[in-house]
């Protein structure tokens, strides 16, 4: 049996020898040489040459010239194509963005801290020019008043700049990367969750609720604030921020999925993590050693990178290539940073003592709430939920609020609920993976009526109670019409009940691929004879034939059912997990 670093090293290779097949390498032009043609979005990402690391990696490993040869093609097609008048690199070729710069720059600072010295003289030259040009240069950009970035923004630039201090040991680069640090330190609330995940960072809502995005956060921020500790050997931070990472691993299901059914940025949610982010392996291969949980959450998301490759690529779900979807390079080339990390830094003592820790979403606790009492999630017997009240809305039609179910999760089964966008709309039309001659159906559980939709209802308050043995969560809107949704959780049901003041349709899309034996009768679905969903209404299938429905958000496929809601009506619907079937 191979080691989990020989199956890091592996999987990095996969990615990286599937990616190398759509890099343009005969076109004499320096507009497309060198670039990465994504067979998913027929474009070019503008990052691709986060890839550098990697690949370097790769050479090192295996003194195969290839790798490094394209490494220094994605930089060349980067300095001709991306460069600005100011230094900096834009986010993409049709994109004005520059913040993306500190990642870049990062990929290559990072790369010549560890390999420099295996590098001919004329690349590690060319390569340390450009370091230090997009470091000054995005240093100078964050500092302007019209730029407002997100907060993975802040924690990039606290990472890159104790990069450059740990390369040049300048002095102004410690002073600048603390000053970045210190903005994100004071942006985390009682529950240790980081908020800013959106233009206005300190905003907070009339219910009491901030920007949270999980996949950013746990994939993206905090390892760059943990990095940041690190290269500047700060022990103390490196302490604090794997006390915030403990925090964040309450939304980290127990087969390694990231639950960010309900975060600020979950247009770009993936299972996994998040479209563009890095990975949570190159934070937490840093604290495994405070924690065997640590350990444990990068290795149960690591599997989950295993599963969620085929024929050398990652897809963003466990069913998208059962969807028949290609994968976007975009998630390879930036996750393939984290594996490469991981590979590199992983204390392999450490990930042996994982196997006896537990997640603390592995725990059965009944409910905790966060956000101010507008998110709660569920932990009872197998199942785990999550119920979404949050008022926060980042993009206008990328709704899950209204109390919605915006995850239901057994043990046996996986995902049985996973909420996407309300109307799924690429509101970063370069960074979000096209659907291919498909109509996107919202697949969060909702009430509809006349084209309104309780997905997208800010007035709904939350109640809870319970233990680790029963618990329940009451969400009621004041708005017209008015419903009241009620979620009551035992060992092997969970009992959803919704009144409304109006006519309307219960819309209750179950995760389900294409290999799911579904049989439906007047008021019962069952699902591969281990879940079974009854109502004490007629169930109508959304599609004919049990045709199922893909949402790139999430990676899921659906058999999307729906219940006539009658006004002042109470509709009842059950979900039963089977005692004795065995998978």
């Amino acid at each position: 049996m191979k080691s989990l670093k020989e199956r890091t090293f592996d999987l990095l290779k996969s990615w990286c020898d599937r990616m190398l097949l759509d890099q343009i390498q005969e076109m004499d032009t320096p507009y497309l040489k060198g670039a990465l043609l994504c067979p998913a979005c027929s474009l070019i990402h503008g990052r691709c040459a986060d890839l550098i690391l990697p690949l370097t990696l790769l050479y090192v490993k295996t003194r195969e010239k290839t790798y490094l040869t394209s490494a220094k093609h994605l930089v060349e097609w980067s300095e001709f194509n991306l460069l600005c008048e100011d230094g900096t690199y834009r986010n993409d070729v049709g994109n004005t963005w520059k913040g993306i710069s500190a990642f870049s720059a990062m990929a290559i600072g990072e790369t010549l801290d560890r390999f420099g010295t295996q590098l001919d003289p004329e690349t590690k030259n060319t390569w340390q020019k450009i370091f230090i040009r997009l470091t000054d240069s995005i240093g100078r950009f964050f500092k302007q008043d019209f730029v407002k970035p997100n907060i993975n923004y802040h924690a990039g630039a606290a990472a890159l700049f104790a990069l450059a201090y740990r390369i040049t040991g300048k002095e102004s680069y410690r002073q600048t990367a603390e000053y970045w640090e210190q903005i994100c330190s004071v942006c985390f609330d009682a529950q240790d969750l980081l908020f800013g995940e959106a233009g206005e960072r300190t905003h907070v809502t009339e219910k009491g609720c901030r920007p949270i995005d999980l996949g950013y956060n746990i994939e993206e921020a905090l390892p760059l604030l943990i990095r940041h500790s690190v290269w500047l050997n700060d022990e103390e931070k490196r302490r604090r921020y794997a006390e915030k990472m403990l925090a964040h691993l309450a939304f980290l299901l127990p087969d390694g999925g990231i639950d960010n059914s309900f975060g600020t940025r979950h247009n770009k949610w993936t299972y996994w993590g998040s479209r563009t982010s890095d990975g949570m392996q190159e934070g937490l291969v840093y604290i495994t050693d405070l924690n065997p949980i640590f350990a444990r959450a990068a290795l149960k998301n690591f599997e989950l990178y295993e599963r969620c490759t085929h024929d050398g690529a990652l897809y963003p779900g466990l069913m998208a290539y059962d969807a028949g979807e290609p994968a976007c390079i975009h998630h390879a080339f930036t996750h393939a940073k984290a594996l490469a990390v991981m590979f590199l830094d992983m204390r392999e003592a450490d990930f042996n003592r994982a196997k006896t820790a537990i997640l603390p979403r592995e725990k059965r606790y009944g409910v905790q709430s966060f956000q101010s009492g507008n998110l709660m999630i569920v932990s009872v017997g197998g199942w785990r939920a999550t119920v979404n009240a949050n008022d926060f809305i980042y993009i206008h039609g990328a709704e899950n609020t209204g109390g919605s179910l915006t995850m239901l999760w057994h043990e046996r089964y996986g995902a049985i609920c996973a909420a996407t966008m309300n109307r799924f709309e690429k509101s970063e039309p370069l960074n979000m993976q096209y659907q291919r001659g498909r109509d996107t159906y919202c697949m969060t559980p909702r009430i509809e009526w006349n084209g309104r939709s309780s997905d997208c209802d800010k007035t709904v308050q939350l109640q809870s109670g319970g233990s680790e043995k029963e618990a329940w969560i009451v969400a009621e809107s004041t708005a017209e019409p008015g419903f009241r949704m009620t979620y009551r959780f035992f060992g092997d049901t969970v009992e959803l009940s919704a009144t409304t003041g109006q006519d309307g349709v219960y819309h209750l899309p179950v995760v389900a691929d294409r290999s799911t034996r579904i049989s439906v009768s007047k008021r019962i679905v069952c699902f591969n004879d281990l879940l079974t969903v009854t109502a004490d209404r007629d169930i109508e299938p959304v599609c004919p034939n049990e045709t199922r429905l893909y949402n790139p958000v999430g990676g899921f496929e659906y058999f999307p059912l729906k219940i006539s809601v009658q006004a002042d009506e109470t509709i009842r619907i059950s979900f039963k997990i089977s005692e004795t079937h065995r998978t």
